[in-house]
């Protein structure tokens, strides 16, 4: 059935305000992405810097430092169990702040045991050092289908202390969703979020256009693989499978979720 003409104009104009304020992530070793993103993003966009084990730090100052220059907001993620002392993570914010960083994603990390005293996104928050070192702005990990090794009632509760916590310390948070394939398991998510009323800021995070064989690898690596899986049997709804995958049909089931 075609839809309306003044539906069809509502829903590119939500889709604009969905997409309106994107940001795209970035790795500090990618040698040309900033100049790729001065031909293609507008001034002020976020560019999140993602997390590498073993990546020095003066990269990922440096990749800030250039971000700003270029007139785009630089994100790095803080990874809290793979900071090895209170010290290590002053120093890391410290020099963050030479380079004009006001925020960041702070994760808990992929790795099996924390490597030093911060078990938790939430422990390296208590220390309080992010507010000393001027952020403004914090983000955070939501799970739309959940955590591979966490249960949902300790993800809900931990969050909710972290976005008290983080406003009680004179910051804003955000909420930044994990990895997912299935529009109903975001809006549902989403939903329940601000049914919690935790959810002023959140944002969906989608693959970019890729092929097919890394998206599923990078829904292995983030513990997502069943969401992935949906792929294969929903391939027109979710992106064209022969060509690789793109998120126009997820961008799309978030915003009109089937009413059948």
């Amino acid at each position: 059935m075609t839809k309306p003409k003044e539906q069809a104009c509502s829903e590119r104009e939500a889709c604009q305000q969905f997409l309106g304020q994107y940001s795209i992530e970035i790795t500090p070793r990618d040698m040309h992405a900033v100049e790729m993103a001065r031909g293609a993003l507008p001034s002020g966009t976020e560019v999140y810097l993602a997390s590498i084990s073993g990546e020095p730090l003066e990269r990922v100052i440096a990749k800030s430092l250039e971000l700003r220059i270029s007139g785009f907001v630089p994100v790095p993620h803080i990874v809290a169990r793979r900071c090895e002392s209170h010290d290590q993570l002053e120093m890391t914010l410290a020099r963050l702040q030479e380079v004009g960083v006001d925020r960041a994603l702070v994760l808990g990390g992929d790795v099996a045991d924390a490597v030093g005293p911060f078990p938790s996104s939430r422990a390296a928050l208590d220390t309080r050092l992010f507010a000393r070192y001027g952020f403004k702005r914090l983000g955070f990990a939501t799970y739309p289908q959940g955590h591979p090794h966490i249960p949902t009632h300790v993800l809900d509760a931990e969050l909710d202390q972290k976005v008290s916590s983080t406003v009680r310390q004179g910051m804003k948070p955000w909420l930044v969703s994990q990895l997912c394939f299935e529009p109903d398991a975001v809006t549902a998510h989403i939903g329940r979020l601000h049914a919690r009323g935790i959810a002023d800021d959140v944002r969906a995070g989608l693959a970019g256009p890729a092929t097919l064989k890394s998206v599923m690898r990078l829904a292995l690596i983030c513990g997502v693989a069943s969401s992935a899986r949906a792929l294969r049997s929903q391939g027109g709804r979710l992106g064209r499978l022969v060509a690789g995958y793109e998120p126009q049909g997820l961008v799309d089931g978030i915003l009109a979720p089937d009413e059948s």
